[in-house]
């Protein structure tokens, strides 16, 4: 037999070898050897002469701009990338006007301005206070920045405008940059941290490759300055520390041994402290808490947070709450955009270094508060400006930008008062996108009243906008079949938020917390629209047969619907808490089997009790061990109402088992996968509710 007849049976037993778990990750330590660390500084924008900029005619000049493509002498919006439009300005041309100063505005959704977005942006206030004496008569300001933009979106971005031959940049970015792409040698030393010293050792580690990477960055914006001449205005994003609380499934990362079962516990005791006003207990209890979970939790971050302020400790709870907002980071979860305070110091220190002219927000937002911590005065939601924020912040950037070299600039508070402000319809707007963006990323029901009955404040008529959400997000039909969306998406606002095609933005979710709330503010402010909704909800909700598993039925965030996890995602739901919440709508109460098949995840010495409830009072009670299991159990008619109900799950308290799970996420990081970095407390397969049919 020759070598060459061989070669069947090599590959065969190469395949198994390789196929087990043990062997993939051979194969991918084998692969590394070989590999180079790709993280390395991108190289600059050509340098060009830092002269007066060029006419949109010099041919030196890029052929594309963000959307825009050169057309003749002008950036012309190309229709080929219409399905990206709306994440820049909403402009058929750049403004670029031969013999004017040049200032590019880059970042990202918070630069936009978002809810504001398309009517204001930072980059068009900015250029109103530039115009009204502040600099120079004769400057354009060029709006380049794009929603959800990352590190590379930035990268490509800058290279572009560097052709253009701005006299400024002006850079308001940050709130993506934990959003890295790792390199395999990164992914080794991850998983080599996780065996180490668990998710808080690998979660420091990761932010270490964040500020690595927005050093890089902030290294490119000033060569690619220098190229071209051009001085650098750096805006230092804020979070809003005072309002924002993390949604309900990140809780805690998997801790070693049983220190997550001992967390747990722990939890539910510092709850009840605060609760019934141990104030001191709870303090004590919290720091625990927080050192079990070495600061990888919000949960227990915030707990630390309340119990601090409880007992009059300023200080301790303001680190408390930026330990919450770091805290997510680097655990491979799903969690809205924010800021690193690791991060915020590297763009001041980058600044120092390249004499960057910086707008440091966390200082300027807390001094015009008068020292209070940043919330809703400047922030709509987590990273999102109030237009008063968004106002200050374009001021700052416009004195320090038009200042002299070494010379005082205007004071930004004096000068924000001289932008021209939103109209009463478009500030409502805004808030009431607020409110809707704040539902869906988990925040209470509190700070959403807040913004609708802002927005009505501000224009009474933003009711009919508010009716229309509570149509086209209560009924199946997706949102460009309802003559409700079609209404409201033609306001500007609307139509970027809500864009039809973004089944993100506009997928169908369990957001009753919401949708109630705007019925009782409309209530509230004499339009009492319960009886049409409640009506509109059962039609369209309710049925004999129901999905409890659809995202209308159990995902009232964007997380939810994802699973809360980065990584690879599973065939069934996964209970990030120890309860689960299902939403069932019902006509007539009716006796109801509920067909479940659900299971415990971790290996246990034995079942252990799982309990249903019904709108908050017991109905059933199921042992459940690691096998799936399918069970039918009964809700009893006197235990729903019409309309609404909540079901949930309380799932029983884990045994031990952090040290293997640990082992499993390294060991996924090594093979270049990300690893499950939440526990689950219960598995359900399938959840469905069948009416009982009715009695002759």
């Amino acid at each position: 037999m020759s070598t060459h007849d061989l070669n069947p049976l090599y590959t065969r037993r190469l395949s198994e070898l390789l196929s087990d778990e043990n062997g993939t990750l051979a194969l991918a330590l084998l692969q590394k050897l070989g590999t180079p660390d790709t993280a390395g500084p991108p190289a600059p924008a050509a340098p060009a002469e830092p002269s007066r900029p060029s006419d949109s005619s010099d041919p030196s000049g890029p052929d594309t701009v963000g959307v825009w493509r050169r057309s003749g002498q002008e950036y012309v919006r190309d229709p080929a990338l219409r399905d990206q439009w709306r994440y820049w300005a909403d402009l058929d041309r750049l403004p670029l006007t031969p013999g004017r100063g040049r200032t590019v505005v880059l970042g990202e959704s918070a630069a936009r301005g978002y809810f504001y977005d398309p009517a204001f942006s930072f980059a068009s206030v900015l250029g109103e206070l530039l115009a009204r004496g502040t600099g120079p008569a004769d400057v354009d300001v060029l709006d380049l920045a794009r929603t959800n933009a990352n590190f590379g979106d930035l990268e490509r971005v800058l290279a572009e405008a560097a052709g253009l031959r701005p006299d400024a940049l002006v850079v308001y970015a940050g709130n993506n940059w934990n959003n890295i792409d790792l390199t395999p040698h990164q992914g080794q030393r991850l998983a080599e941290a996780l065996r180490a010293g668990g998710y808080p050792a690998a979660g420091r580690l990761f932010q270490e490759f964040v500020v690595e990477r927005s050093g890089r960055f902030l290294d490119l914006l000033a060569a690619t300055a220098a190229g071209c001449g051009a001085a650098v205005t750096l805006v230092v994003p804020e979070f809003n520390l005072a309002d924002w609380a993390d949604e309900r499934s990140l809780v805690c990362p998997v801790l070693p041994g049983d220190a997550g079962l001992r967390w747990l516990r722990l939890r539910a005791r510092t709850a009840d402290a605060l609760r019934a006003g141990r104030d001191r207990e709870a303090l004590d209890l919290a720091r625990e808490l927080t050192g079990l979970d070495g600061g990888t939790s919000p949960v227990g971050a915030r707990l630390l947070a309340r119990a601090a302020a409880a007992c009059g400790d300023q200080a301790l709870r303001e680190q408390a709450l930026v330990t919450a907002k770091d805290a997510a980071v680097g655990l491979f979860t799903v969690h809205s955009p924010r800021i690193l305070a690791v991060v915020q110091d590297e763009m001041r220190r980058k600044a120092r270094e390249h004499g960057f002219r910086l707008v440091d927000l966390p200082r300027l937002f807390r001094d015009a508060a008068g020292g209070a911590l940043p919330g809703r005065r400047f922030h709509l939601d987590y990273c999102h400006l109030s237009f008063e924020g968004l106002a200050l912040a374009a001021a700052a950037a416009a004195a320090v930008t038009a200042a002299p070299s070494g010379g005082t600039a205007a004071d930004p508070a004096a000068l924000a008062a001289t932008a021209s402000g939103p109209t009463p319809a478009q500030a409502a707007a805004a808030h009431l996108l607020a409110a809707v963006h704040n539902a869906h990323y988990g925040q209470p029901a509190e700070l959403l009243r807040h913004h609708l009955e802002r927005a009505l404040e501000l224009d009474p008529g933003v009711a009919a906008r508010i009716e229309d959400y509570l149509d086209y997000q209560t009924r199946t039909a997706p949102h460009w079949m309802c003559a409700s969306y079609e209404r409201s998406a033609v306001l500007p606002q609307f139509a970027r938020y809500l864009v039809a095609g973004d089944t993100r933005l506009t997928g169908k979710l369990a957001d009753h917390t919401l949708r109630e709330t705007m019925v009782d503010v409309l209530a509230a402010a004499g339009s009492d629209v319960r009886e049409r909704y409640e009506k509109l909800l059962i039609a369209e909700q309710a049925d004999d047969t129901v999905d409890l598993l659809a995202d209308q039925a159990q995902a009232a965030t964007f997380g939810e619907r994802l699973g809360a996890a980065v990584g690879s995602g599973a065939a069934y739901l996964l209970a990030r808490d120890l309860t689960s919440e299902f939403h069932l709508v019902v006509d007539d109460p009716a006796d109801t089997a509920l067909t479940v098949t659900w299971r415990l995840p971790r290996p246990r010495t034995g079942e252990a009790a799982v309990t249903l409830t019904v709108n908050g009072r017991p109905c059933a009670e199921q042992r459940l061990g690691t096998a799936w299991t399918k069970s039918t159990l009964t809700v009893p008619a006197g235990l729903l109402r019409r309309g609404r109900n909540v079901l949930g799950i309380a799932w029983p308290l884990p045994e031990p088992g952090g040290d293997e799970q640990i082992a499993a996420g390294a060991a996924a990081l090594e093979r270049g996968a990300l690893p499950r970095g939440l526990p689950s407390y219960g598995h359900v397969f399938a959840c469905t509710a069948h009416k009982a049919p009715a009695r002759a």
